[in-house]
């Protein structure tokens, strides 16, 4: 009894609540540490939760400490939106978001008990500005909307401060507005894009019709990095070190002869359209065989690789989603969930395209039990280490510009959204996006 009034009056005294160990996921973390990590993070915000990063947000982290001007994985939407808008019940809409979401009231802290930690803040808002470019003329406007485009894209973020997404509204006419949507890629996939606009547009229009929005429950993101740490890594290690046993060389694209060497990187795409026949006869080849159309391209590309390469063994980079089935509400969950993994294509005179194809598909069917293992433990395990994957292959099931145009269409609306586009770059040199719609298309991006 003695010891519970001293808890109690020890409580009572304090005037504001103070986190202990029990309070945070990240174990194990003593009671002096957290300290130290709260009064770090005091000018930021109150502290709420601590825990580890994931494979992919570590990559991540470390190459914007590498190189915080190279620009990858800054992640950048713009969209035009016409008619009737009110910018101060957007924002509060983001706001609202921020707290539905632990996700984006994250920073990440480097350098902190040798390894990097993400930490929670109870309240953080998302950047905002609102800017009225009414008074120039068409040219002034165009000049400082592509001037701010730049400039933000340059400012970037510093992720152990910053609010990580950002959201800047130009108003270029009387009901004429234009959108600057900016986040880190450390926060969350393309898979989330169509979760939060949706989100912050449903939170929007149920203020201006004065009713409850009508939102999911949500599933921290907490509870993925729980399952994440519940893996068996000792597993995992030894799949992708027989996967990769006796692979000895590496697979590389030819590149051109540069004329003069650039300071900095200069990101240039070629768009090619397969149409919608070649698309329907891949789709019937694929069906036929029982593959995926992903399993099918993965395995033509690696095939062409072969031939580039001289050899008869080609590994590169494959994104996969990474969102596991038993955690219930994984796919209304926000944060980042894929990761990069090699993919390997390995052929033999006597093998038949169909031969490749299904053993590739089985193949696929076996690395997803340990695609959540990290890239950086895997080519540790190789010779080639850092070398290993020169490029990845990325297939992309959400048109993100197709669905922030449908977001005003509907009853609600008293607006449309078009020109939609997004910009995005990884620390790769050479990426394939595939974009698997009705007339499949594959971008090529690539350091100019």
């Amino acid at each position: 009894i003695t010891s519970l009034q001293e808890i109690i009056t020890h409580c009572v005294e304090r005037k504001q609540p103070e986190l202990t160990p029990s309070d945070v996921m990240l174990k194990p973390v003593t009671l002096a540490e957290l300290d130290q990590l709260v009064e770090r993070t005091r000018d930021i915000g109150e502290l709420e939760n601590v825990y580890a990063l994931t494979p992919m947000q570590k990559g991540m982290l470390f190459h914007s400490l590498m190189d915080a001007e190279s620009g990858a994985y800054f992640e950048q939407t713009t969209f035009d939106l016409h008619g009737r808008f009110q910018a101060d019940i957007f924002q509060d809409s983001l706001n609202q978001l921020a707290q539905r979401h632990e996700i984006f009231r994250a920073n990440f802290i480097s350098g902190w008990q040798d390894e990097p930690v993400q930490v929670i803040f109870r309240h953080k808002e998302v950047g905002f500005r609102c800017e009225d470019l009414r008074h120039l003329d068409d040219q002034e406007r165009d000049a400082y909307v592509q001037e701010f485009i730049r400039q933000d894209k340059a400012a970037g973020f510093d992720l152990s401060r910053d609010a990580l997404m950002r959201v800047a509204i130009l108003r270029t006419g009387d009901e004429d507005y234009y959108f600057v949507w900016s986040s880190h890629h450390i926060l969350m996939d393309g898979w989330c894009v169509a979760l939060v606009t949706d989100e912050v547009f449903e939170v929007y229009f149920a203020a201006v019709e004065h009713r409850e929005s009508k939102l999911a429950p949500v599933t921290p993101y907490s509870q993925y990095i729980e399952w994440l740490e519940a893996q068996d890594v000792e597993a995992a290690a030894s799949y992708w070190k027989e996967y990769l046993l006796d692979y000895d060389q590496q697979t590389s694209i030819p590149t051109g002869k540069v004329g003069a060497k650039a300071d900095g990187e200069q990101f240039e795409h070629v768009l090619c359209d397969l149409g919608k026949d070649l698309t329907g006869l891949m789709e019937m080849v694929a069906k036929q065989y029982h593959v995926t159309t992903n399993t099918l391209l993965q395995t033509a590309w690696g095939l062409l690789l072969q031939k580039y390469n001289g050899s008869n063994d080609a590994v590169f980079g494959g994104v996969v989603s990474g969102r596991p089935a038993e955690i219930s509400g994984i796919e209304n969950m926000v944060g980042l969930f894929i990761n990069t993994i090699p993919v390997r294509i390995r052929s033999k005179a006597e093998d038949t395209f169909a031969d490749l194809i299904r053993a590739n598909q089985q193949q696929a069917l076996a690395s997803q039990d340990y695609e959540t293992y990290p890239l950086y433990e895997i080519q540790a395990l190789t010779e080639q280490k850092q070398e290993l994957i020169q490029h990845i292959i990325v297939f992309e099931n959400y048109p993100v510009e197709e669905q922030v145009e449908q977001l005003g269409e509907g009853a609600a609306s008293d607006f449309v959204i078009s020109n939609a586009g997004m910009i995005e770059q990884t620390n790769y040199d050479f990426n394939l996006v595939v974009m698997p719609q009705e007339a499949m298309k594959i971008r090529f991006e690539y350091n100019a």
